[in-house]
């Protein structure tokens, strides 16, 4: 996989839940609403990523984003993406779909585009 080097790592700041997810190896996707930094323009796949436990803290996690995609719902990303890749404690993807509204901030009931893009983590 060809990276590009000369762009900055795309910072990302995670809750302390989902980023021990990624340090135990379960998460591999990170999912966020679509828009702002979270679009094709700023995630593509050989960009690098930091993956950060908060703002103020020193825990992080380098990797490569190897895979992005785009939904118009967190449900219909679940048809493509298993969700245990990205929630992996959940036991259904209705409660993936809870979840993930609830990390994301999104109204229950709501529906709108969201993003995803799959880490390769550096070891």
């Amino acid at each position: 996989m060809v990276t590009n080097t000369s762009t900055p790592r795309l910072f990302v700041p995670l809750a302390s839940e989902p980023f021990r997810w990624f340090v135990d190896g379960q998460k591999r996707w990170e999912l966020r609403r679509y828009g702002r930094q979270y679009t094709e323009r700023n995630v593509w796949v050989g960009r690098r990523v930091e993956l950060r436990r908060g703002y103020s803290t020193d825990e992080s996690l380098r990797g490569v984003i190897v895979e992005t995609m785009r939904s118009a719902s967190i449900r219909e990303l679940f048809a493509k993406v298993d969700y245990k890749t990205i929630v992996p404690t959940a036991d259904s993807e209705a409660e993936a779909i809870e979840i993930a509204n609830k990390i994301l901030g999104i109204p229950d009931g709501s529906q709108g585009p969201v993003f995803a893009f799959r880490v390769e983590i550096e070891t």
